[in-house]
């Protein structure tokens, strides 16, 4: 079963699945942008986790990039999420 990389993260039921997904398109879109950039042509990567099959087609390097950002700033969105942000707040005299 052929589908997009939207389909593929959206039918994921946790978003730690979530994340793995996101994760897993972010290395194949890294292991391609090499290939991309030496070759300057369009470029296709595929990853099938054993359910499902996703094919992409990307124009240029740049494109792979932005959508390498994208899907970056999603999962550290969905890691703040699961994990949660901490601060550690401590008294001005205990830096010195």
């Amino acid at each position: 079963m052929a589908c997009t990389e939207t389909i593929y993260i959206e039918s994921a039921t946790t978003k730690l699945e979530r994340l793995a997904r996101i994760e897993q398109i972010i290395a194949a879109l890294e292991l391609r942008v090499v290939d991309t950039i030496s070759t300057s042509n369009i470029e296709e990567y595929d990853i099938n986790d054993g359910q499902t099959k996703i094919k992409t087609k990307y124009v240029t390097a740049e494109s792979m990039a932005k959508a390498i950002e994208a899907y970056d700033k999603l999962a550290n969105k969905l890691r703040n999420q699961l994990n949660g942000r901490q601060m550690v707040l401590r008294d001005w005299r205990g830096l010195c």
